[in-house]
């Protein structure tokens, strides 16, 4: 009973200081783990065996294959790309980014995506003389709900396909169809908030005719390390999608897609691995152990047993809560620690109710904590990300403003959620 009582002291003052200070979530996470080890609540040979290197070797493989590929100017070649098409019209421009953060943040490293759209929508709203407002929240929204569609779109996705032996066509199949189902929604509610504001900029006919002038295929600074990098994504994505065939683990596979790719750009290693964003990383594996302590020391089966007794058991009730809990709780704290903590409560559950019959769970968990994260701009940390390099080029995100943008958006898609939920997996 110390230990457990222990172990929920060490969890609150971790999460306290997770959910307080951002900027040290991921020494908050390293550090709970080690003094929970130090404490003795947990073996440091049990601690390790909770870490998911599955889950770390697939987000350290897409984080070194899209640094590499960035070099090559493919995401200024898209920019240009998006600009030309729209031809100045801030409507056609909104719609056009916000598909471009949706498609590359399902198949690339979330925050790269967005670091480098941000960066790039921020120019682009200066030339044209307009608010970026409107399409960096748009970007943002759609980034988390463009990921939800497949296994390596978000971190979260693939903590919970790692923890659930899922496969990268399990998550084509399953949260794909959802995820275009969202995205249409999204759409259209943007456009229909932003049309009165976007159709206020007039953008003056020399910029527009200067943008056709444009030519994107120079932002290409490095033509065979694009085509490289085309090539080496197409054929990872493919071995992704048959991986439960081919019985290959996806971290190999986006690990050796990252290493070769390294090895024909010729690029120094240290250079590359020193721009991996570690803080993730460290800040996984402190929720990992931590996660474990309270496994080792039957928290999780308490909790586990109080949801079947509240629930009776029943399959749908457990999924719809499910769905609910992780939607408003990702809105209003950082997803990565919430699902951290819900992954161990499912598994408990399959013990109880089967491993087959709980798979709705995880669908369930993985669509709340992607559409939860847009509920504020605490929700996960590309959201924080966009936020502060808005800010440093003085066109801060106000929260509130945030808010009331994407919460009602939140709700629509938990409703369109629970509604594919119920349909799909429970009727």
């Amino acid at each position: 009973m110390i230990k457990l009582t222990l172990s929920l002291i060490v969890l609150i003052i971790t999460y306290f200081l997770i959910f307080t200070n951002r900027r040290i979530r991921a020494t908050s996470a390293f550090f709970g783990a080690i003094f929970a080890i130090v404490l003795g609540l947990i073996k440091f040979d049990q601690a390790i065996s909770y870490i998911d290197f599955n889950k770390l070797g697939i987000i350290i493989g897409i984080m070194i294959f899209t640094i590499i590929a960035k070099e090559s100017g493919i995401f200024q070649y898209l920019a240009l790309k998006v600009i030309k098409y729209s031809k100045g019209n801030p409507l056609i421009l909104l719609i056009t980014l916000s598909f471009l953060a949706g498609f590359l943040s399902s198949i690339l490293d979330e925050i790269t995506t967005l670091l480098f759209l941000t960066n790039i929508t921020l120019a682009i709203t200066y030339i044209l003389g307009i608010s970026p407002l409107p399409f960096l929240i748009s970007e943002i929204i759609f980034a988390n709900i463009g990921g939800l569609a497949t296994y390596i779109g978000t971190p979260v996705d693939i903590m919970i396909g790692s923890a659930a032996n899922l496969n990268f066509y399990d998550f084509i199949y399953h949260m794909t169809p959802i995820s275009l189902i969202l995205v249409i929604a999204n759409i259209f509610y943007l456009i229909n908030l932003f049309k009165d504001t976007l159709r206020k900029n007039n953008i003056p006919t020399e910029i527009i005719s200067r943008l056709n002038k444009i030519d994107e295929k120079k932002a290409i600074t490095n033509p065979a390390l694009f085509k490289n990098s085309l090539l080496i994504l197409s054929i990872v994505l493919i071995a992704s999608f048959f991986s439960h065939i081919i019985n290959l683990n996806l971290a190999i596979i986006y690990l050796s897609g990252a290493i070769i790719l390294l090895i024909i750009s010729q690029d120094r290693p240290d250079e590359i691995y020193a721009q991996i964003d570690w803080r993730i990383i460290f800040f996984l594996i402190g929720l990992n152990v931590l996660a474990g302590t309270l496994v080792e020391n039957g928290l999780i089966e308490i909790i586990s047993s109080k949801l079947l007794s509240f629930s009776g058991g029943n399959l749908n009730f457990l999924s719809l809560i499910t769905l609910g809990l992780s939607t408003f709780m990702s809105s209003f704290f950082d997803n990565i620690p919430i699902v951290a903590l819900a992954i161990p409560i499912i598994e408990n559950i399959s013990h109880h109710l089967g491993s087959t019959a709980i798979t709705v769970l995880w669908w369930a968990l993985a669509l709340g904590a992607n559409i939860g994260a847009n509920g504020t701009l605490i929700g996960t940390a590309s959201n924080l990300m966009v936020a502060d390099i808005a800010e440093k080029n003085n066109q801060p995100i106000p929260f509130w403003y945030f808010v009331k943008v994407s919460l009602p958006l939140v709700i629509i898609n938990l409703i369109i959620a629970s509604i594919y939920v119920y349909l799909r997996y429970l009727n």
